[in-house]
């Protein structure tokens, strides 16, 4: 007797940078690549990851997506700096965010949507939040990392762009797609 047990698609919610500042993440990335053969990264746009991965039968979409756009609509908007790059162990390089105060705000409140709408797994909850955007990744082999960091060491990085919006992507098996963009309330805190 054979028994297929289908898992329902994996998501993840991010805030999007500017068109700008993804071009110049891939440019980035296509350097690793070329220099050093890190190319994981590249299967995603820049982004800065709010709910970390998880599982949601496609049926709920409709009411996740209700749900999110109600949530942006409730949150405004806010300027976010990169500034210079950072790494967590010898496993993952990035471009480090100056203020993690208003994605920590955002991730908190988040959590609490969410976990009041889906069943999350252990796994799917993240507490705590670094904001990052990744630049190199799975393929970063431990005993290229010294080579590939100090390639970064001596690099400067000062960019800035209005955090607007916030998007839902699903994995389709082989890659991430973005499904929705939801528009941070850009109206003035009065």
């Amino acid at each position: 007797m054979n028994i297929t047990v289908t898992k329902h698609p994996l998501y993840f919610i991010a805030i999007n940078p500017s068109e700008e500042i993804n071009s110049r993440v891939e440019s980035i990335k296509l350097d690793l690549k070329n220099k050093f053969g890190v190319q994981h990264a590249l299967k995603l746009d820049a982004h800065i990851t709010l709910q970390i991965p998880f599982r949601m039968p496609v049926g709920n979409e409709e009411i996740l997506v209700e749900i999110l756009t109600e949530f942006s609509g409730e949150h405004h908007s806010f300027i976010s700096e990169l500034d210079g790059f950072g790494r967590f162990a010898k496993n993952v390089v990035f471009i480090k965010i100056k203020d993690h105060e208003p994605y920590i705000k955002l991730h908190a409140e988040l959590q609490n949507v969410m976990l009041n709408f889906l069943d999350l797994k252990s796994h799917e909850i993240s507490s705590k939040i670094h904001p990052h955007i990744t630049l190199a990744t799975r393929d970063l082999k431990r005993s290229h990392f010294p080579q590939i960091w100090e390639y970064f060491n001596d690099k400067d990085l000062s960019l800035s762009f209005s955090a607007k919006d916030i998007q839902l992507l699903r994995h389709n098996g082989k890659y991430w797609t973005s499904l929705y963009n939801f528009s941070l309330n850009t109206q003035l805190n009065l």
